[in-house]
């Protein structure tokens, strides 16, 4: 659009927002995305997302602010359970994952793991993912009985140990959630359209779906036939 609006003759308040939004779209949000799918990734880009909006808002900081606000309810990458993923990630320096991995070993393991809903830290300029491993970062080895001494060796040395890969394998299988989800909402979504647009149908179609999926725990043919 941005491209065309000489030709579409947006006058000058809509070519400079449009200006602004392909700013933002090309150099931040379009390379956020097309990593968005890799759990292994995502604390290293969830935390440098956060960081350069930080720094964009000495160009927009409308933008930029709004973004930040946003970005504050979607930390979950950034918890203590879900920073150690970035040890199995292609972002970070081995330096930056040896420094993950001290601070693990270093964090004494909770005697229980908390329920609920994960507290989301505060992020400035200067945080590392080191920074937020805390206690609560022991749940994922300890819940895949992983042992802890690969964490002290070389990073270089990592695929060499069974721990490491069977951790890997995990990481590399973890579905991003708000993705998948994202999609799953969109597609029932057009499904639902296009039998009905009438609300209260739509309402009576759901129930149906959900009861159905109650009764079979399959699709096969042996299933439906019960």
């Amino acid at each position: 659009m941005f491209m065309f609006a000489e030709q579409l003759e947006y006058d000058e308040e809509t070519v400079v927002k449009l200006e602004r939004l392909n700013l933002f779209l090309g150099l931040f949000y379009t390379p956020m995305w097309m990593s968005s799918t890799l759990a292994a990734d995502a604390p290293a880009n969830d935390l440098q997302f956060m960081k350069d909006m930080m720094k964009f808002k000495r160009t927009d900081p409308e933008i930029a602010q709004a973004v930040l606000q946003k970005l504050e309810n979607h930390k979950w990458y950034l918890t203590q359970e879900v920073v150690p993923f970035a040890l199995f990630g292609s972002r970070l320096s081995d330096k930056e994952k040896q420094d993950i991995a001290a601070k693990l070993h270093a964090t004494e393991k909770p005697d229980s793991f908390r329920r609920g809903k994960p507290m989301f830290p505060q992020v400035t300029a200067k945080t590392t993912l080191a920074d937020l491993v805390g206690p609560e970062s022991h749940l994922l080895l300890d819940t895949l009985g992983i042992e802890y001494d690969w964490l002290l060796q070389p990073v270089a040395t990592w695929p060499r140990s069974d721990d490491y890969s069977k951790a890997l394998e995990y990481v590399s299988n973890v579905k991003v959630v708000n993705d998948i989800a994202e999609r799953g909402v969109k597609m029932m979504t057009d499904f639902a359209n296009i039998i009905t647009t009438d609300s209260q149908q739509k309402q009576y179609l759901l129930q149906t779906v959900e009861y159905n999926r109650e009764r079979f725990d399959s699709f096969k043919k042996q299933t439906l036939k019960k």
